[in-house]
C-alpha cells in the first residue's frame, strides 16, 4: 500500500526522532527527578515545544533549497 505522499529521508528521520523523544520523554522515572523545582518531564516537554517546529522548519527549509 503506498503512502498519502511521497516524505524524503530527511522528513523520515526528523518523524522518527520526534518520535522517540516523545517517548523518551513520556517513561514514568522523569517524573521523580527534579531540576530547579521543576520535574524533569517537564523540561523535557518544554524542550519538545521547542524543538519539534525549529527541526521541522529547518527540514523543510532545506527541502526546498534542493529543489
Amino acid at each position: 500500500m503506498k503512502s498519502l505522499f511521497p516524505m524524503r529521508r530527511s522528513e523520515v528521520a526528523a518523524l522518527l526522532f520526534l518520535i522517540a523523544f516523545s517517548g523518551f520523554s513520556f517513561l514514568p522515572v522523569w517524573r521523580r527527578i527534579e531540576i530547579a523545582g521543576i520535574a524533569v518531564f517537564g523540561w523535557l516537554m518544554i524542550a519538545l515545544m521547542l524543538i519539534s517546529p525549529v527541526l521541522t522548519l529547518f527540514v523543510f527549509l532545506r527541502a526546498e533549497r534542493r529543489d
